[in-house]
């Protein structure tokens, strides 16, 4: 039979008490009532800013045609979603509708990246805005 010590049960304990912790911090975040007009779905292509895309207003397909494949996004309900990949996996596709901020959605072989972002900056490189303002 396992015996346990009194440092085997404290780290246990620890590692439980973290745990739960992560997990209320995360149900809390999920939780904060977030406006579809306050997002927008930043997307990328192969590290480059492709697009932004404000999450409210009418539903719209944004298709991505480069070198590197073809893609499909579908904007609806505040939020976004991967309809067609041409990848061989479809991984990006069973990623499912992202609607809160800091969701991604990411097509590994077409180098397609897609985050939701706090607020809608249309067609603005998040690269460019200005960071700080030094005199």
């Amino acid at each position: 039979m396992l015996k346990l010590k009194r440092g085997d049960i404290l780290l246990i304990a620890l590692l439980l008490t973290a745990g739960v912790g992560w997990l209320g911090v995360q149900y809390w975040d999920g939780m904060r009532e977030v406006e579809a007009g306050q997002l927008s779905a930043s997307i990328s292509v192969n590290g480059e800013f492709y697009r932004s895309v404000s999450l409210d207003g009418e539903d719209e397909e944004i298709d991505i045609q480069t070198e590197y494949g073809h893609n499909i996004l579908r904007k609806y309900d505040g939020g976004i979603q991967m309809v067609y990949a041409d990848c061989p996996k479809k991984i990006s596709m069973a990623m499912g509708f992202i609607s809160r901020p800091n969701q991604t959605i990411i097509c590994v072989p077409n180098r397609v990246f897609v985050e939701i972002v706090g607020s809608p900056s249309p067609d603005i490189d998040p690269a460019e805005e200005i960071d700080a303002y030094v005199r």
